[in-house]
Parts: C-alpha cells; sequence; structure tokens
C-alpha cells in the first residue's frame, strides 16, 4: 500500500461522508441538526473515545491467538496491534467487503510460516469467531428488546429465528467426523474451497470447547461491546437516552450495510441504516445522524491514522515477522 492510495481512500471516504451528510442532513433538517451539535455535551465524548481504545485492544488480542504458532506460543501484542490498525485502514479505505484488512492479515499468517491452506482456515476461522460473537449479541439485544418491546417485532424475529438456524447447521458441519472426511481431500478447486470452510468453522469451534484458548472470545466480545458503547455515549452527548437493547439492535443490523462490496460506501451504508434505524426505534433523525457521525469521529477517522501509518510501514514489520522470540502464550 502506497501513500497515494491512501490519499485516495481518504478523499473517497470524505466525498461519500459528505453526501451522508447532505443527504440524510437533509431529511432531519439543516438548522435543526446545527442545534443539535451545538447542545452536545461534550463529556460524553471520553466515553467514545475509550470504546474505541477497547475496540482496538481486543480486536489485536483475537488476532494474537489466530497467529499464534502452537498452544505454547503466542503472537506478540504488540505486532498485533499494529496488523489490526493496518488491516483497518485497509478495509475502511479500500472496502470490498473487508478483502483488504483480511489480505493484510493473510500476508502476516504467511510471514508467520503457515501453509496457504493453514494461513486460510485460521484467516476464515477468526472472522467466523467474530461474527459468531457479534450474531449472539445481536440475538442478546433482539430477545431483550422483545421482552421489553423496545423494538417491532419485524426487527427482533429475524435475528430470533436466524442466529440459532446458523449455530445448528455450524454444530452439524463440525462434527468431527464430518470433518475429517470433508477435510481430508488432495485436489479439486472447489473441494479444498469447502475444506478450508469446513476447517474454520471447526477451527472456531475447537476455540470455544477449549477452556485455555476460549479467552479469543472475551477479547472479541471487547471489540463490539466497546464500539456499542461509543455509540451509545455519543447518542447520549445530544440528550437522547436509548436503552443498550435499542443500541445494540440498531448498530448489529445497521452493521450489516458493511457487507456491501462497494468501495468507500460500506461506512456511509453503516452509518445511514443506523440513523434510519434509530429513528424507527425511537431516536429523533437529527440526534440520531449527530450520534452517528459522532461515533464515527472516533471509530473511523481517528484510527484511519495510525491505521495508514502502519500500512505504510508493513514490510518492516514482515521482515520482523517469523523472527522475533514469541512469549508466553496466557494461561486463560
Amino acid at each position: 500500500m502506497r501513500g497515494r492510495h491512501i490519499a485516495v481512500g481518504v478523499g473517497g471516504s470524505i466525498v461519500v461522508a459528505a453526501l451522508l451528510v447532505t443527504g440524510v442532513g437533509r431529511l432531519a433538517g439543516f438548522t435543526r441538526l446545527g442545534q443539535t451539535f451545538q447542545d452536545a455535551d461534550l463529556r460524553w465524548l471520553s466515553v467514545c473515545f475509550v470504546g474505541e481504545t477497547i475496540v482496538f485492544a481486543g480486536y489485536a488480542g483475537a488476532v494474537r491467538y489466530a497467529l499464534a504458532v502452537d498452544d505454547a506460543s503466542a503472537f506478540r501484542y504488540l505486532a498485533a496491534v499494529q496488523l489490526v490498525f493496518a488491516s483497518f485502514a485497509a478495509t475502511q479505505l479500500f472496502a470490498f467487503a473487508g478483502i483488504g484488512g483480511l489480505a493484510v492479515l493473510f500476508w502476516a499468517l504467511r510471514r508467520e510460516g503457515f501453509d496457504r491452506d493453514e494461513a486460510s482456515v485460521r484467516l476464515i476461522g477468526l472472522n467466523t469467531a467474530v461474527y459468531l460473537v457479534f450474531g449472539a449479541i445481536g440475538w442478546g439485544a433482539a430477545l431483550w428488546a422483545l421482552l421489553t418491546s423496545a423494538a417491532p417485532l419485524g426487527l427482533s424475529l429475524p435475528w430470533l429465528a436466524a442466529f440459532p438456524v446458523l449455530v445448528a447447521l455450524g454444530r452439524w458441519f463440525t462434527q468431527p467426523s464430518r470433518v475429517r472426511r470433508w477435510t481430508d481431500v488432495d485436489s479439486g478447486l472447489l473441494r479444498r474451497g469447502l475444506a478450508v470452510g469446513i476447517g474454520a468453522t471447526a477451527w472456531t469451534r475447537e476455540m470455544l470447547v477449549d477452556r485455555r484458548r476460549r479467552t479469543l472470545f472475551a477479547w472479541i466480545a471487547c471489540y463490539w461491546l466497546g464500539d456499542i458503547a461509543s455509540l451509545w455515549a455519543a447518542l447520549h452527548a445530544y440528550g437522547a437516552g436509548p436503552g443498550v437493547p435499542t443500541v445494540t439492535i440498531a448498530y448489529a443490523t445497521g452493521y450489516l450495510a458493511q457487507s456491501l462490496p462497494i468501495p468507500f460506501i460500506a461506512t456511509a451504508g453503516v452509518d445511514a441504516a443506523t440513523a434510519f434505524l434509530l429513528q424507527l426505534l425511537g431516536v429523533r433523525l437529527d440526534i440520531a445522524l449527530a450520534g452517528v457521525l459522532t461515533h464515527r469521529v472516533f471509530a473511523f477517522w481517528l484510527p484511519v491514522i495510525p491505521g495508514s501509518i502502519f500500512a505504510l510501514t508493513l514490510p518492516r514489520l514482515g521482515r520482523r515477522l517469523g523472527t522475533d522470540p514469541v512469549a508466553k502464550a496466557p494461561s486463560t
């Protein structure tokens, strides 16, 4: 990744952000939106900062487990932090369904000495674990919202129905006998791809059932909960007081917009969807937009600065990967 690529990515993100403010701001009313920003309680911004610090610390902890060479060693935490920031910049500035960030982590796995198949298994397995926790948080928020009538049934019921089905399918596919049968392949692109997918899901299951490695999911929970806390605090800064399940289900549902494989649009898609979902759940549109934009400052614009720096210095990090001594793995 070169400096001009980052400049193009940042420029594109600024244009998309401006279009978001113009489009949604017109519906909210620019005068009202401006007054909302003026009335902000800036003390809540410290919570946004702490929340996003937890986000990157949590994901770095998860990456450390994924890049561990074996059960007796752990990837260096500071190197994991650098990789997380670099992959963040690659994902956000060149967002094709997160492929930019995945490429950075795949490169790191290969530099650590994993062969192509094992690197793919660990990379997909890490993302499976990330979205397993995401789904669990969304499901819990949907159940809470259903019991407290905090969200329409049309918003909560899909979560309550779909997530258990996906978990059941994952459990069925990762039965040891099936994993051995489907991953024991030597040729065929389609069969090898299926083997990697099954192997990745099985890796996630192994991490979940092993007490020593279950901490991976605690790190991932920090990643999601820190981001939700940041959005919650940003909304409170403008006088809104939505409950935790309301913010969580709007956040989780809006986040699905990030799967759109369109450059630059992923972040704006999340922001627009989340703002309208918050309005649906009772938050005034001007406050919802102000809160989402403020959250985005801490979730995107501030981290993209160190992320771009670390992306530019990836070759230097690559020369150290696979050669530095590793620390002992955490016992929990």
